[in-house]
């Protein structure tokens, strides 16, 4: 991986400027879902400050693109994070550095999955039991007996493309039964699509009483046509598919490449995370599906249908020790691992819409007490120093250029001002120097229009100039008045 100098003011930052490796925006086999707040947030982990320190400077610039991508449905996950940090509270940097480093690295870039299964990563052993907190999870698909492709991986392009037909077929059946029930007559080739939509819900455990007549109206199990909000949302799903497939499509349509990006949901709870994420556990053994996310659901059935022996991967990633930060925790993690499904993921609403208040008491303190918590704090401590170092000629330089921009102009009443301050008690020569300057501002007053326009004045010259004037004694039709408070604005 190559280094370039980029200006962070590209990034959003006009602080400081460093030297970060470049991420490719060429899409990979195993990361076929690049988007521009994930380059971000990849090129924070791995330039100069390689702790939470670079990620908790660019989140705000992630935020930022959210909202302005009217394609992901983030506004309101954004927006608070964006006011938290206007409001000065930084509550998400905190949180930020109770997730372990490497998790919240794969999540970033979209393999905890197979960083977990490939023991690149692992869950929060530190604090006892696995999962006996409240906090943040993530859920994600692996699978079972699948000898051509690496533990963790996904799916390759013709698994895909599998997925995506059932999908569709699922969508379009859902529109039939709709039209169907508003009076319309179902089209020749109705009954098939119907009949294997019927078949993804008997897959998932769901199977329908007249599943052999297509024309008893029986509505989806996941999208019951009176109604349904949720076809849109599908829809949006399959696309988030359709990304994944066309860049595996360019590098290999042979099938031999599986992607490592995954799709993952994100949810919270204030009870003990174990127990929650047994809501989301499903083997190839298990007759029904027992999580309720419908993306999730109708996926693993559709990876089931075309044979694959899927398996859900849970893994606690924030655990909360404040009740009220349950619902900042969730929009975190969600933004991480861009979970929503415009993004790519199976979240279908946006995070943090639980209160928290109510959180276990056993699980409060519990992570700020953690070798990994203190570890992520003293590393970006450490680089906050190295940056302060790095930036102090930067500010140097940056005030005499400011001071050289100002001009001539200040640099002579400077020096005026500093000889004025010499000769305080000498009266008569104070006079005098007041009837030779006297002109010199009567003559600047003539000018200072083309002054303004070639000078920046600003609040510190402003007071320069009165206290010039009230050292000289002038009249006040003799000076040029500068309100402090509009420095561009001046008065006869």
């Amino acid at each position: 991986m190559g280094s370039t100098l980029v200006s962070t003011r590209d990034l959003g930052h006009s602080e400081f400027t460093t030297t970060w490796p470049t991420l490719s925006e060429d899409p990979t086999p195993q990361r076929p879902l690049v988007g521009p707040e994930q380059k971000l947030m990849i090129q924070a982990l791995t330039g100069a400050y390689t702790s939470n320190f670079s990620l908790c400077m660019c989140l705000p610039d992630v935020m930022n693109i959210c909202i302005k991508n009217t394609a992901v449905v983030l506004l309101s996950t954004a927006n608070s994070l964006a006011d938290d940090v206007k409001d000065g509270k930084n509550e998400y940097a905190i949180l930020l550095h109770a997730i372990p480093t490497g998790l919240h690295d794969s999540l970033i870039q979209g393999t905890l999955v197979h960083d977990y299964a490939t023991s690149s990563v692992k869950c929060i052993e530190e604090l006892g039991e696995r999962g006996n907190y409240p906090g943040v999870y993530a859920v994600g698909i692996a699978f079972r007996e699948r000898e051509d492709a690496e533990e963790g991986a996904f799916l390759n392009y013709r698994e895909c493309t599998e997925v995506i037909r059932i999908l569709e077929n699922y969508a379009a059946a859902y529109h039939l039964l709709a039209n169907s029930q508003e009076g319309s007559q179902l089209p020749p080739n109705s009954g098939k699509i119907i009949q294997d939509a019927y078949k993804l819900d008997k897959i998932c455990g769901y199977p329908h009483e007249a599943n052999e007549d297509a024309s008893a109206g029986t509505t989806l199990h996941y999208l019951p046509t009176f109604g349904s909000a949720n076809i849109h949302k599908l829809e949006v799903f399959i696309e988030s598919f359709q990304r994944r497939a066309k860049p595996l499509q360019k590098l290999d349509n042979t099938g031999s490449a599986f992607m490592h990006q995954g799709p993952l949901y994100v949810g919270c709870t204030t009870g003990q995370m174990s127990e929650h994420l047994k809501q989301h556990r499903y083997e190839p053994s298990m007759s029904a599906l027992p999580m309720k996310n419908m993306f999730l659901a109708l996926t693993i059935g559709a990876l089931l249908q075309i044979g694959l022996k899927p398996y859900t991967v849970g893994v606690p990633i924030l655990p909360v020790w404040v009740g009220e930060h349950l619902p900042l925790g969730e929009r975190l993690v969600t933004m991480l691992a861009s979970s929503l499904i415009s993004q790519g993921g199976f979240n279908g609403v946006q995070a943090g819409s639980k209160t928290g208040q109510d959180s276990d008491e056993a699980g409060l303190y519990v992570a700020e007490e953690t070798t990994y918590f203190k570890n992520n704090l003293d590393r970006t401590l450490a680089d906050t120093d190295r940056f302060h170092t790095d930036t102090e000629g930067v500010e140097n330089l940056n005030r005499y250029l400011h001071f050289v921009l100002r001009g001539e102009l200040e640099m002579k009443l400077l020096s005026i001002e500093m000889l004025l301050s010499e000769l305080e008690n000498d009266t008569a020569m104070l006079m005098d120097m007041g009837a030779r300057f006297g002109v010199e501002f009567r003559r600047a007053q003539e000018r200072q229009r083309a002054i303004i326009n070639q000078y920046m004045f600003n609040k510190t010259f402003a007071q320069l100039v009165g206290s010039i004037a009230r050292r000289l004694n002038l009249d006040d039709e003799d000076t040029i008045h500068v309100d402090a408070s509009n420095p561009w604005r001046t008065e006869d």
